[in-house]
């Protein structure tokens, strides 16, 4: 399957606000008909987004998380190409997801995801 994720795309902007918190890592669970969306850096974090889970832009971002895995992907945002990697796992008999977000150290293109 091949995905992409356009510039002003939901995952796309939860990275790029990720980057804006200087934070390394999104971490995303469902907790009352919602995605929670958090940043994190080292063992702290901040909340950046709830979305509805049974919206279009949850279920793209579920479909973009479970593409990536651990594989990974790169993304560009600001211009700068970053490798991301997708561990799934279950919280609460719920998949949850923590993106690992690493600046790669070449200007990489836009890959799908």
């Amino acid at each position: 399957m091949q995905l992409r994720s356009e510039p002003g795309g939901i995952l796309h902007r939860l990275v790029a606000d990720t980057l804006r918190h200087r934070a390394d890592t999104l971490e995303i669970e469902y907790k009352d008909g919602r995605e929670d969306v958090c940043a994190l850096r080292g063992k702290t974090g901040a909340g950046i987004a709830s979305i509805e889970s049974t919206s279009e832009d949850a279920r793209t971002l579920r479909e973009h998380l479970y593409a990536i895995g651990r594989e990974g992907r790169s993304i560009t945002v600001g211009g700068r190409s970053y490798h991301l990697t997708v561990v799934t796992y279950h919280s609460f008999g719920e998949d949850a997801f923590r993106v690992k977000i690493r600046k790669t150290p070449n200007r990489a293109i836009d890959a799908d995801l």
